[in-house]
């Protein structure tokens, strides 16, 4: 069940399936990464000293975000990863931060191993399936078992505004008989990210799923939407501290 709470007076969105860990979705009231947005670049810069302190660190890793499915596992003395849509790391008090803006933001954590990641996944990403890659880059690398891997799906652009063409609804979708994952409405087609993604993790293994209702493109008032603001925005973002 996701909640609003407020992290030493910021608001921010968090699971029940990860009480007890250092890890939220930031709304417009706490950014982190201003993009666009020049206005709100000091802001973002006083947020982040503001995080780091709260959560007692230095050791923030972020990444270039491109839409691609390249996964890097997290290494000492390496804090940005160039072209890379999802971190996964298990060092220690390290915090992993990657940005949102429609765009599906996912966490995975096993408490048993204190090893986590966060994903990406636009389309493009979803269509590449970098949420499995990811379980399964987790699995084979560092020995975790997704069985003991909680997933969070955080907010992002919903089937109620994620229409395309059927181009970008074929590379999605391969079953086209699940009606649950997409709309057809005369040449447009509204497909369910967040639903395709959770599917993706179901059949790695992972059975502690949380699926966020919130529509990023809805709720721009809460959330940043590239799509509802033309991309001419700042960006939400997933925080996970190992």
């Amino acid at each position: 069940m996701f909640y609003f709470d407020n992290f030493y007076g910021k608001k921010v969105l968090k699971s029940s399936l990860l009480d007890g860990i250092d890890c939220f979705f930031t709304t417009r009231e706490f950014v982190l990464t201003y993009s666009s947005r020049e206005d709100l670049k000091t802001e973002s810069e006083e947020n982040r000293e503001f995080l780091l302190n709260k959560l007692n660190t230095d050791n923030l890793i972020t990444a270039k975000q491109v839409h691609s499915t390249d996964i890097e596992i997290v290494k000492n003395g390496i804090n940005f990863y160039d072209n890379t849509d999802a971190l996964i790391s298990n060092i220690q008090n390290t915090v992993l931060l990657m940005n949102f803006a429609d765009c599906i933001p996912i966490i995975l954590y096993s408490k048993k191993d204190k090893t986590g990641a966060i994903v990406h996944a636009g389309w493009r990403g979803t269509a590449g399936e970098i949420a499995r890659k990811t379980v399964i880059k987790m699995n084979e690398e560092l020995n975790i078992n997704p069985e003991n891997i909680i997933a969070v799906i955080g907010p992002g652009i919903g089937k109620c505004c994620f229409e395309t063409d059927y181009d970008v609804f074929e590379k999605l979708v391969k079953n086209k008989s699940d009606k649950k994952i997409y709309e057809q409405k005369e040449n447009k087609f509204f497909t369910d990210l967040k639903l395709l993604n959770a599917k993706q993790l179901s059949e790695c293994g992972i059975k502690n799923i949380d699926i966020c209702s919130y529509c990023t493109c809805c709720m721009s008032d809460i959330f940043f939407s590239y799509r509802k603001e033309n991309g001419y925005t700042a960006r939400h973002s997933a925080v996970l501290k190992i």
